[in-house]
């Protein structure tokens, strides 16, 4: 065969290699599907929800981002995130909860290992939260009550879940004091369950906080590491005597296996967000971090925090 003749035959191979390989359309050919572990109005849902608007107002993805609030346990939405098949259009956006509920609920078979780590995108700090006609004035006065009446003092909460996490570290910085945690839920049903009476205390994050506190509730701290300039007024837990801080990040992740073109574009859709001017008025305004991880960084972020809450998640098992 002639130099020329090889030479079209090739083109001729290429050509129909092509045709039957199409190049990959450009990630994502049709809308992106986001579970909220959370029932609506809590800080995840709150951020999640306020990037929705921005994808869709600035045209950040090509289709919609679909936001799907899965009430109750954590554990149930991030479970069905996990299960789902990993076609790329399938995400969960959550916080510690699921680092501490490994070892608070390990009969859930769940873990942040079980997903592809995608985007952290900013953080909050909490509040320990009554009602505004509460006989518990201060922090002090909920936690002598929490160990004068050990395991009476109500206080609503998802197990495992940040808002319990914050109940056991005021137990250990106040030494005899015991709440009784209740199930309740996310931070929306938090404050539904506290205002109308089912519980005597919760925990709600900073960006809760700004949403619910022309309602009827009273916050005693702040667990962040300095006073916020929203809330001037509030004493931090380490100025209380409590000695500690605590405070979360929000994580984005994917079912194992999600292909990478899909984990790349949701983190490159995220950072774009996260440095548009409308986001960073969003985190002032909740008093929310505007930090963002991916990749490697990311995952070592979720090893070193696990590796901080686990000593912590371990004292809230019952003995």
């Amino acid at each position: 065969m002639s130099a020329k003749h090889l030479t079209i035959a090739c083109a001729a191979v290429a050509a129909a290699l092509a045709a039957a390989h199409p190049a990959a359309a450009a990630w994502p050919e049709k809308p992106v599907r986001v579970t909220v572990p959370f029932g609506p109005g809590g800080t995840t849902d709150i951020l999640t929800r306020n990037i929705q608007k921005i994808v869709q107002d600035k045209s950040l993805l090509p289709h919609p981002l679909t936001v799907i609030n899965v009430g109750g346990h954590f554990s149930v939405g991030s479970t069905q995130v996990k299960n789902a098949a990993p076609d790329g259009y399938t995400f969960l956006v959550i916080h510690s909860a699921l680092l501490s509920g490994e070892v608070v609920a390990p009969q859930r078979n769940l873990s942040y290992r079980d997903f592809e780590p995608v985007a952290l995108t900013g953080g909050f700090c909490l509040h320990p939260i009554v009602r505004k006609d509460s006989p518990y004035r201060t922090l002090k006065d909920l936690l002598d009550a929490a160990k004068a009446s050990p395991s009476t003092i109500t206080m609503g909460v998802n197990i495992g879940a940040l808002n319990h996490m914050m109940g056991v570290f005021m137990e250990q910085g106040y030494p005899g004091a015991k709440f009784r945690f209740v199930q309740i839920g996310g931070g929306g049903e938090n404050y539904a369950a506290i205002t109308g009476g089912q519980t005597q205390s919760t925990v709600l994050s900073s960006s809760e906080y700004q949403s619910y506190k022309a309602g009827n509730i009273r916050a005693l701290a702040y667990s962040g590491p300095q006073r916020l300039s929203l809330e001037p007024e509030i004493p931090t837990a380490r100025e209380l005597g409590l000695g500690f801080e605590y405070c979360i990040e929000n994580y984005w992740f994917a079912p194992k296996g999600t292909p990478r073109e899909a984990v790349d574009g949701m983190a490159d859709m995220l950072a774009k967000a996260i440095r548009l001017p409308e986001m960073k008025e969003f985190f002032d305004r909740q008093a929310q971090t505007d930090q963002f991880m991916r990749g490697e960084e990311f995952r070592k972020r979720l090893d070193e925090e696990f590796k901080a809450i686990e000593p912590v998640a371990k004292a809230s098992m019952p003995r």
